[in-house]
């Protein structure tokens, strides 16, 4: 069975336990963003205006990412993208939350997103060092299962743990699984950039995302 071919890589089953616990910490954090900030008085409105900064964040960040993933080991993006998540999330659980400005919270929360639109275009791109051809179509599938599962467990688990130790406290637990899934990327073991021809720049590769991204049906 290839999907337990894919366990014998050490390389590949840290990845994908890392992707597991930061996706589960990303699906948590909004849940208890949401509770502190109407907790301490704010709008829905409010809260609708700061969770949209993550998503104005992807967009705004969606072709860096991928050039990006081309041009630097993505490794070391991953572990910038995670550990950046983890110390602003323990950020919020080391501060005080009462009386910050809303846009200290939306500058928060787009650097999150920040991570996840450069996080994510290296996580996808460094499978194919990890692993051989032959494994990377159930290496892709077990990852997608994973991240999809990850995305309606973290909501859960965020709302599990408001519910038991507060919103402040989840702040910390979240903050803890993104650091501990930025220590699993350490040992990695990833091959060599393939080089780009020297034609290509960096600004005209990420217009060629730009343009992609446009393309996509879901963004039109």
């Amino acid at each position: 069975m290839q999907n337990s071919e894919l366990f014998e890589h050490r390389s590949f089953v840290l990845l994908w336990f890392s992707g597991f616990l930061v996706t589960i910490g990303a699906a948590a954090f909004p849940i208890a963003l949401a509770v502190t900030v109407l907790d301490e008085g704010g709008s829905a409105t409010t809260l609708g205006l700061i969770l949209a900064s993550r998503i104005l964040s992807g967009v705004v960040l969606a072709g860096f990412g991928g050039v990006w993933a081309d041009r630097f080991k993505r490794k070391y993006i991953m572990i910038i993208a995670d550990v950046t998540r983890g110390f602003l999330t323990l950020a919020l659980f080391l501060v005080t939350t009462a009386g910050l400005p809303t846009w200290t919270l939306a500058v928060i929360v787009f650097l999150m997103g920040t991570g996840e639109a450069l996080g994510m275009p290296a996580s996808a791109a460094i499978l194919p060092s990890l692993l051989p051809n032959e494994l990377l179509p159930a290496g892709n599938a077990l990852r997608s299962v994973t991240a999809r599962v990850g995305s309606i467990l973290g909501p859960a688990i965020g709302g599990l743990f408001v519910a038991l130790v507060g919103s402040h406290k989840t702040f910390l637990i979240t903050a803890v699984g993104f650091l501990i899934g930025t220590a699993l990327l350490f040992p990695l073991k990833e091959g060599a950039i393939e080089s780009k021809p020297q034609s290509n720049s960096f600004f005209a590769d990420f217009a060629e995302g730009i343009r992609t991204v446009r393309n996509m049906p879901w963004v039109a």
